[in-house]
């Protein structure tokens, strides 16, 4: 039967598993080349003399925690000599021979005296071909396994290219010459490569009716050379370990079977003549806000060298949109969005990008320098905007290299992004769709979401790129419940003097009216309208609240009446211009001091003034029925030299000249508004 059959058969049966030579502490084994071959360990050296040491999972020291199916492995046939061995026979002769009740391993070395060289279609390949057989009380079963690995005559060389031909019909691994090859896949150190990554790197794959043919170029990326000196000549030779991985089904068995085989290959000597040539190209890089800056510097020296950008050559295209040339130097600068550079994480108010830049020789693609620079950008992902809206940008990390952004969604899967590319998801949404959450905390309402893939995508993708870890983005929105902007606060230096610039912060301004004028009770949301005599006073209070800063001063700069909601509207009674009372009103408006007491800690958050509604002396016309009171506010700070409306708040005195203070452009931008609710004169 096939070996792929009787695996099926080992797997419902339940195969005894060997017992295994076993360590403790205390021993010390000396790991020689053939115990190593046997027992499934080997050790290497990478190109910068770092040791790599490399161990089967079922290797002979492993513990197998398999139970025990009344199975015994009892014999082992080697084909085409027929010879019968015993398992002790076996391990004697330097073999490896293990089952769990799953599985069987066998390891054998290249030069085995039972492993024979066969011709697979032109291309010598070494072959060990075994029957193992496992008795149970009044049943034996036979288990046939084939193993084929390829000779150094599978490699042909030019001082060029590496040519490795394997046979796509591998004959002692095959029981019919009907099959559907379904993927192959090449590797470097028994990592897979990507399309992209193999055309960077000059690699080709070519699968023809006989063979597949894998072409390296001799000094890729991925391999090295070493210098051997030999009858007092200069030679190199180039190392690479290439890994292919087949996946083929028979088409009368409806069987698959997955072949890797990773097979290091090195160059025959060749011959270099020693050449002193001075090229010290040197790279640097900086970022701004928006870019990559990548300088390369050839010291005068005539640039012997190409530019691998990300995985592109720097070309000529590229070069007009990219480069800008010295004398002795060149700059690359690149948006930090670019396809070229890859995004490494994502947080709330940034992205972490990288960009890779390598210099290699333009003759064999040997690497003569090598740069990474990664930066984090400042980047707004998430907006919120005041009617209830939220856009949210979703980035295709690094990590997440299957990703595709225009399968993610909000946490309602029916929200999908209004705009995706490979890289970029975005997505527009109100915060009462999409699965959005809302919370209370303390004056702000916090709004909630998730972007991030449905699960059955999420199953795949982590199938796909053997991670766990799931892709998710959470976006969040804070909505203060009164009126907040941002402001930024500058200080102004006098001569010769330091200064320094506050930085920016979320602050929440409001306006209450009091019941009398000691300013101790107020007026309640339940409370409006407020039903008001004419003549009667209004005692109004702005204050700045959630601001423990001593140094920070609330000033009114103006205050007026409106007819309705609308601050804007029109007809307007002016009742605060320029920090000061109206001098056209015939009953002013009265400032009152602030003290601090059990409730005002800062005195200087606090602004009080007394209104007395009648009539006004730009409108004959009494403001009866429904009023409203808005006030434009600036926030100062009390160290910093006065200016515009942070000169100071009006006090009551006769004085010709109140209200003539004029506010600068620069603290326009910065007011915040208040507006009380509707007031009815009566």
């Amino acid at each position: 039967m096939p070996y792929r059959l009787f695996c099926l058969l080992m797997a419902a049966v339940g195969i005894q598993a060997q017992q295994t030579p076993s360590i403790n502490d205390t021993q010390i084994i000396n790991l020689t080349p053939g115990l190593a071959t046997q027992c499934g360990f080997s050790f290497k050296f990478d190109p910068m003399g770092n040791a790599m040491f490399f161990a089967s999972l079922q290797n002979c020291f492993s513990q197998n925690m398999a139970v025990a199916s009344g199975y015994k492995m009892t014999a082992v046939v080697f084909s085409p000599s027929k010879k019968v061995m015993n398992v002790d026979e076996v391990q004697r002769k330097g073999y490896a021979i293990a089952n769990t009740p799953t599985r069987l391993v066998l390891r054998s070395p290249h030069n085995a005296e039972e492993t024979y060289l066969q011709n697979v279609a032109g291309v010598p390949m070494r072959v060990l071909s075994t029957s193992t057989f496992f008795e149970q009380k009044w049943l034996v079963t036979r288990v046939d396994a084939t193993a084929v690995c390829p000779t150094p005559g599978a490699v042909a060389f030019t001082p060029e290219v590496i040519t490795w031909y394997m046979p796509k019909h591998i004959d002692p691994l095959f029981s019919s010459d009907a099959f559907t090859m379904l993927e192959v896949y090449m590797g470097i150190d028994a990592k897979r490569l990507d399309t992209e990554e193999m055309a960077a790197r000059n690699y080709s794959v070519l699968v023809t009716e006989a063979h597949i043919i894998v072409e390296i170029p001799v000094g890729a990326v991925g391999g090295y050379f070493k210098s051997h000196i030999q009858d007092d000549q200069y030679f190199v030779t180039y190392t690479i370990e290439p890994m292919l991985e087949l996946l083929w089904i028979e088409e009368v068995a409806h069987e698959d079977t997955r072949y890797k085989v990773l097979f290091p290959i090195t160059t025959p000597p060749m011959a270099r003549p020693p050449q002193v040539r001075n090229l010290p190209p040197s790279v640097t890089g900086n970022c701004d806000q928006e870019n990559f800056h990548i300088t390369v510097d050839y010291s005068n020296q005539e640039p012997f060298f190409v530019v691998l950008v990300g995985k592109r050559l720097l070309n000529h295209e590229l070069a007009q949109q990219y480069l800008t040339e010295g004398d002795a130097d060149f700059t690359i600068t690149l948006p930090f969005s670019s396809p070229d550079a890859v995004f490494e994480s994502v947080h709330s108010s940034s992205v972490r990008s990288r960009l890779d830049v390598a210099l290699l020789n333009p003759y064999n693609n040997m690497t003569i320098k090598y740069f990474s620079l990664a930066c984090s950008f400042l980047k707004t992902l998430t907006e919120c905007f005041s009617n209830g809206t939220m856009t949210a940008l979703a980035v295709k990390v690094e990590s997440a290299p299957n990703l595709n952004p225009g399968q993610l969604t909000l946490s309602d899967p029916a929200c999908g992004p209004t705009y995706s590319d490979d890289r970029f998801a975005y997505f527009h949404f109100t915060v009462n769709s999409c699965g959005t959450t809302r919370k209370f905390i303390n004056n702000v309402m916090l709004y909630e979401n998730e972007i991030s893939l449905p699960d059955e995508l999420e199953v795949k993708l982590n199938a796909t790129t053997s991670s766990e870890d799931e892709y998710q983005l959470k976006v969040s929105c804070y909505y203060v419940v009164n009126i907040t902007r941002t402001l930024a606060f500058l200080t102004r230096p006098r001569d010769n003097e330091p200064f320094a610039e506050t930085g920016t912060g979320r602050l929440m301004v409001r306006m209450r009216l009091a019941q009398d004028a000691s300013y101790n009770t107020f007026y309640q949301e339940e409370d409006y309208p407020v039903v008001k005599y004419l003549k009667q006073p209004l005692h109004f209070e702005v204050e700045l609240t959630r601001s423990s800063d001593p140094k920070v001063v609330l000033m009114l700069d103006h205050c007026w009446a409106t007819l309705n909601e609308d601050r804007d509207s029109r007809p307007r009674w002016n009742l605060i211009i320029n920090g000061c009372e109206n001098p056209e009103d015939p009953y002013r408006v009265v400032f009152h001091p602030v003290v601090a007491d059990a409730r005002v800690h800062f005195p200087p958050h606090v602004k009080r003034f007394e209104v007395h509604m009648f009539s006004f002396a730009e409108d004959a016309v009494e403001p009866r029925g429904q009023v409203f009171v808005h006030c434009d506010v600036v926030i100062c700070d009390a160290s910093s030299p006065a200016g515009g409306p942070c000169s100071g708040q009006c006090v009551n005195q006769d004085n010709p000249k109140r209200g003539q203070r004029h506010v600068k452009d620069l603290f326009e931008e910065h007011h915040l508004y208040v507006s009380s609710g509707y007031i009815l004169w009566v």
